[in-house]
């Protein structure tokens, strides 16, 4: 056996022993919820009654439900019950993905990066509960990473059984391959290298077209069940949101790497181009800033409180936050700089085509799009990266801590605890 072959089938015992590792651990962590927190809360009142229909030979839909059954189908096989626990064993399989999707762009903090992003706390909370977040974004992984078109569709196929939006993460893929294998240089024979492109493509259009049939089979909505709260819009704020959101989560690595700080300097020393950028953002504050009626009737949600807090407080407090909307883009558009502007583009329109339609402010629909951008960021310092995962761990126990130990009661639902989340 040469070194190369020994170093291969280490490196993979490595990433498998890291992988039964953390399984183990959140397994131990949702048993510590399940021992307080046994009763189905907030969507998994939905997502568990639906499993266990199923388990029990019930395939009536309920309507009040608006995703796919996908991650029901998966609980059925052995989850019955104790349905959370899936979330345990889809763990190591998350972090495998995200170590494939990261190896697309660098080899460097491999390992370590993957641990980071499967523990961002929006992630990790609703992992502990019966969601469906931790199956959509592994799926997702593991599509993305799979140079074999027909195994990246089939991968596809059960995640957009798992959440819809995740068409638009294959149709990114499609699109990549697509340009992947066009050369601009023989114009003449374009369409050729186009239908033959489209023909290796194949699986994928496929699917593309049955989601088309279901978009029309469906009255033309993505959304199963009832459509009343959620109505596609222009919520252009989603995107300045999750520039935020990305800052925040990664703000360690955003402080130390000096993309936070370069992302300063350009737009001090840039004025005009600054104002421009300040002007047009201003514009979609005025234009797109949107109160969800479920974001404003809800008060377990961190989200309703910053909406409450900051947003509500005054009219002028949404316009403060467009300078920093602008030093975000900058830092984040930074820290991708060695990717390839195609990707970047893909990436950018793909995330806009997830968020955009959503009305409500949700940290959960940031996931995908932050985990993606993490794992393609190229930073080969160790200690940044244990920086960060430290602060994650402490993101976690604090929200942890809130969820488990300070619930609250409503007026209206004397007995019932409410608890914090995301």
């Amino acid at each position: 056996m040469s070194r190369c072959t020994e170093g291969i089938g280490l490196d993979r015992l490595r990433v498998c022993m890291v992988g039964v590792m953390l399984g183990a651990l959140h397994f131990l962590l949702v048993s510590l919820v399940y021992s307080r927190v046994p009763e189905p809360y907030m969507d998994e009142i939905f997502h568990l009654n639906q499993t266990r229909r199923y388990c029990s030979g019930d395939y009536s839909w309920n309507e009040k439900i608006t995703t796919p059954p996908g991650t029901y189908i998966l609980a059925m096989s052995a989850f019955c019950g104790r349905e959370r626990w899936l979330n345990s064993v889809l763990w190591p399989l998350g972090f495998v993905g995200a170590i494939r999707f990261r190896r697309l762009f660098t080899q460097s903090q491999l390992t370590s990066t993957a641990v980071l992003v499967m523990y961002l706390p929006v992630l990790m909370q609703s992992s502990l509960l019966f969601y469906t977040d931790l199956c959509s974004l592994t799926t997702v992984l593991w599509a993305l990473s799979f140079s074999n078109v027909l195994a990246s569709a089939l991968v596809f196929l059960f995640s957009v059984l798992t959440r819809q939006t995740n068409i638009v993460w294959a149709a990114a893929y499609g699109v990549y391959h697509l340009f992947r294998q066009m050369d601009p240089r023989c114009s003449k024979v374009m369409y050729i290298t186009i239908v033959s492109s489209l023909l290796r493509l194949s699986p994928l259009v496929f699917l593309g077209g049955a989601f088309v049939v279901f978009f029309i089979l469906n009255d033309y909505s993505i959304v199963l069940g009832d459509h009343s709260a959620h109505h596609p819009t222009a919520h252009f704020m989603q995107l300045y949101y999750l520039l935020v959101f990305m800052c925040f989560s990664a703000a360690p690595y955003m402080l130390l790497s000096g993309n936070v700080l370069r992302a300063v300097r350009s737009f001090l020393c840039r004025p005009l181009r600054s104002v421009m950028w300040c002007v047009c953002i201003t514009l979609c504050v005025y234009a797109f800033t949107m109160d969800h009626p479920y974001l404003l009737a809800d008060n377990r949600h961190f989200t309703f409180y910053i909406w409450r807090w900051w947003f509500r407080r005054h009219w002028i407090c949404k316009y403060i936050l467009v300078p920093l909307y602008v030093i975000a883009a900058e830092a984040i558009a930074q820290s991708i700089s060695h990717v390839a502007r195609s990707v970047v583009i893909i990436y950018v329109v793909a995330t806009a085509a997830v968020l955009v339609p959503a009305r409500l402010l949700e940290p959960r629909y940031f996931i995908i799009p932050f985990v993606l951008w993490r794992l393609s960021v190229r930073e080969e310092r160790f200690g940044i990266v244990l920086l960060e995962l430290i602060y994650q761990v402490c993101v976690n126990s604090l929200v942890l801590y809130l969820f488990l130990d300070k619930p609250f009661e409503w007026v209206t639902e004397p007995g019932a605890k409410q608890r914090f989340m995301w």
